[in-house]
């Protein structure tokens, strides 16, 4: 896969509710190939198939995997089963974009990684916000030394999530729990905006199945900056951040889709950056198909490192928020 190329084919496992979100955008990027899409249940895979142009349907993953047209397969299934499906997309050689968390534990994280290093098969974490523009501008100006020093960062996912413990999100046995459902993005915005964590101090609440559903997440970076964090389910919605540095700030609205950056300076002046581009994963997809053109295995964007990085937050958290005798799929 090293070779230069003009369009991708692309294969989709798991056509659920932010697969149409993502399959919209991808539909529409000129150089990427609706090839296949699969799901247990072949309907819905037909359905799918039909809204978003792709060319098959099909009900068994490995059909999709071993398609010789499938370039590239993106997983986005529960958590739990993302280690299981990429290693068969790795196996039959096609390049993975899974979704976020790459997978549930950093140990399955590392093996992960590990296998499409020795497989010599490229691998990423779905990890859009980094590839976002506001976000890129932000890092610009923090690079920069537009705010001076970096000091704070303040960033928060918090909505009214699901009542019924079977849900997704509520399930331990589908590694449920807002941390590793959307802390994951306030975690990342803050060691991919202020570099690497020094120390992590963590609480939270328990819900009735023994996934946390608020959790309070502190960081402080090796560059002296600190960062506080929240992740809730059972918070009205906030999903904004902040960076405040000694000579002003940086505000991201809806942060992990970022459209827009705000740079407010102590001095008075102002400056606000919009991304007109449309879309929330068109730049990451795009990403993927540039490391593919130049046969890499990872994206520089987000490396098997940063996956790796993260995974090891978000275990530290959870066995602080839920003890050391917590659950782990």
């Amino acid at each position: 896969m090293s070779s230069k190329r003009e369009h991708w084919g692309w294969g989709l496992i798991g056509p659920g509710r932010f697969a149409r979100e993502f399959a919209e955008e991808l539909a529409n990027h000129e150089r990427a190939r609706t090839v296949a899409v699969a799901s247990r249940n072949r309907e819905r895979a037909e359905r799918f198939a039909e809204d978003f142009g792709f060319e098959r349907a099909c009900d068994d993953y490995a059909d999709l995997v071993n398609d010789p047209e499938v370039d590239i397969v993106y997983v986005v299934v529960p958590h739990v089963f993302h280690h299981e499906i990429a290693s068969l997309a790795l196996d039959a050689g096609k390049a993975v974009v899974c979704e976020k968390p790459l997978t549930p534990t950093a140990e399955n994280t590392r093996t992960l990684c590990r296998s499409a290093r020795e497989k010599k098969v490229f691998l990423m974490e779905a990890m859009k916000t980094g590839f976002l523009p506001a976000i890129k501008q932000a890092r610009q100006w923090i690079a920069d030394g537009a705010i001076g020093e970096p000091r704070l960062l303040k960033a928060d996912f918090c909505f009214f999530g699901p009542e019924d413990p079977a849900d997704r999100l509520m399930n331990p046995d589908l590694a449920g729990g807002c941390i590793l459902d959307v802390g994951i993005y306030p975690i990342y915005l803050s060691f991919h905006l202020l570099g690497p964590v020094a120390s992590l101090a963590a609480t939270g609440h328990l819900a009735e199945t023994g996934v946390e559903d608020t959790a309070a997440i502190a960081l402080r970076h090796e560059n002296g900056a600190c960062a506080s964090l929240t992740a809730s389910f059972r918070a009205p919605e906030n999903m904004d951040a902040e960076i405040l540095g000694s000579r002003g700030r940086i505000r991201l609205p809806k942060f992990h889709a970022a459209v827009s950056a705000e740079l407010i300076l102590e001095d008075g002046s102002h400056e606000t950056f919009h991304d007109d581009s449309g879309g929330m994963v068109a730049a990451e997809i795009g990403a993927v198909m540039d490391a593919l053109d130049a046969g890499e295995i990872e994206c520089p964007g987000h490396l098997h490192e940063d996956s790796i990085k993260l995974a090891e937050l978000m275990d530290e958290a959870l066995r602080q928020v839920r003890g050391d005798s917590a659950r782990r799929v």
